[in-house]
Parts: C-alpha cells; structure tokens; sequence
C-alpha cells in the first residue's frame, strides 16, 4: 500500500447481516448496507430513531481510515474483529485498549449473533461477555446506556471492570490476578478476604492522582482491607508518620516507594 492510498474496509464475513431500516419492498430509499448493531438496525439508523427522527438514508462521508475495526477478530482465528471503527481504524473496545497502551486482544472469546441475543432477551436472559455464563437479567444492573436497560457485565464482573478502567488494567483478567498474586490478603495486616465481602480495596499514591478520581496506573501501591486503607495508612499518611513511626505502615510505604525508584527512567 502506497502513503497516499487510503486503506480500504476488510470484505464482510460471510453471513453478516446488513441495517434493515429501509426495506427492499416497501422503502423508496436503497438499502442501508452498514452492519446490524440493535434492534436490527445500524449504529446511525438507532440514533435516528433515539431522536424521534424520521429514518433518512447516512450521508456517506469521505474516510481516510477504514470503517471497520482492523484488530484481532474471535481468538484463535485470523480473521479480523469487522466492528465499526470510531478511531485509528478500530471500534470503541479495541480503541479502549489501544489508549490504555496495552496490547491489542480479542474483545471475547465466544461472541453470539443477533438472533440468539434476541432469543436470549425475549426469555429475559443475556450473556456476559467477561465470564461469558448466560444469566437471567436480573443479575445485570440497570443501564439507561444500553439498548437492553441492563449493564453489559453481570453484576459479578462490573467491579472488576470498573477497577480495570479506574486503574487502567490492560484487562479484567489483570485485576483478578493482581487480588490472586496477594493470595486475596491485605498487604498491610494480612486479613484474608472472605467470600461476600467487598471491602477491600486497590490502593494507590494519592500524591500523584486523586483519592477518587482515576488512576495513572503507575501509582498503584496494593491490596488492602478497608480498615487499613480508610484508617490506619490514611491517618498515618496526614499525621502519624510525622509524629512516630509504626513499622507495620512504614514497611508497606517503603515496598512501594522501592519499587516506584526501580521504574523511574535513569537521570540524563
């Protein structure tokens, strides 16, 4: 491919089906020939409809990237993901990963068509796509977002993915394995996590990002219970330290400040 060519979309997988907002027999307009989403219509065609607007042909407009997703399709096949591309020719979930600089992986490893998504919702069941079990939709939390009104991620997995996207975690597998490599105990006191319990926290350096805003990533410190993270090394962080030293805090400070001065770049 030469500089100035511009890349063109991958052919569509065979079987995929196209918007059906103007049908063949009855609309004076050509088929809408984008990729189904919902509701048995394109991305642009539900925005439509979500304004109260009259269905109207897309404006095709001039792409110097392609208009579907060039990253890594269905694990264990080299076909391409073939989403609609929002960015750097990729869809919103391989854009997502691309921005938290992590290499880019299939977006899951068992993906359903249309159909049955429709079947599993008219029995008021859906799919995980991160545990990848098939659960009633009560077990999903409720999303205005989502077409369906209920999250993407069962109740189950949504903490993970919320701490992979406060944390930047390259993926929710990293933040299980993160809890697996402290054996699910606290750094500081060695409480180990009960099943049921949600108290326990991802600690990171409040000097470099905000206490409850997201995470750089780089400042996570470890894994603690909430009795050590929201009172014992938060006290000891305001005043303790400067009135005395208590080894159990300090130790845990120090790991991490070790470990922060062996990833800083050598001075020029």
């Amino acid at each position: 491919m030469t500089e100035n060519q511009i890349p063109q979309p991958p052919a569509p997988n065979v079987g995929t089906k196209t918007c059906e907002a103007f049908p063949l027999e009855t609309s004076p307009y050509r088929p809408c020939e984008r990729p189904i989403r919902s509701n048995r219509l394109c991305d642009a065609h539900n925005q439509q409809r979500a304004a109260g607007k009259e269905l109207r042909p897309i404006r095709q407009r001039r792409r110097t990237m392609p208009e579907f997703c060039t990253g890594p399709g269905v694990e264990g096949s080299s076909a391409l993901c073939g989403l609609p591309a929002i960015g750097k020719g990729l869809c919103n979930g391989h854009y997502q990963q691309d921005k938290r600089g992590g290499e880019l992986v299939p977006l899951f490893t068992m993906r359903i068509s249309q159909d049955e998504a429709y079947l599993l919702l008219e029995a008021g069941l859906k799919r995980c796509p991160a545990c990848k079990n098939v659960k009633a939709l009560a077990e999903f939390g409720r999303s205005s977002a989502q077409l369906s009104g209920r999250s993407t991620y069962c109740v189950a997995c949504q903490p993970d993915y919320v701490l992979m996207k406060r944390f930047r975690f390259p993926s929710m597998d990293a933040v299980r394995a993160f809890r697996e490599s402290r054996d699910h105990r606290c750094d500081i006191c060695k409480r180990q996590w009960q099943e049921g319990e949600t108290a326990f926290h991802i600690d990171h350096d409040s000097a470099c990002c905000p206490s409850r805003g997201p995470s750089c990533g780089v400042c996570v410190r470890g894994y603690l219970c909430q009795l050590c993270n929201t009172q014992g090394l938060s006290w000891y962080e305001l005043v303790g330290r400067s009135i005395a030293v208590v080894p159990i805090f300090e130790d845990y400070l120090r790991r991490y400040e070790h470990r922060r001065w062996e990833t800083l770049p050598p001075e020029a």
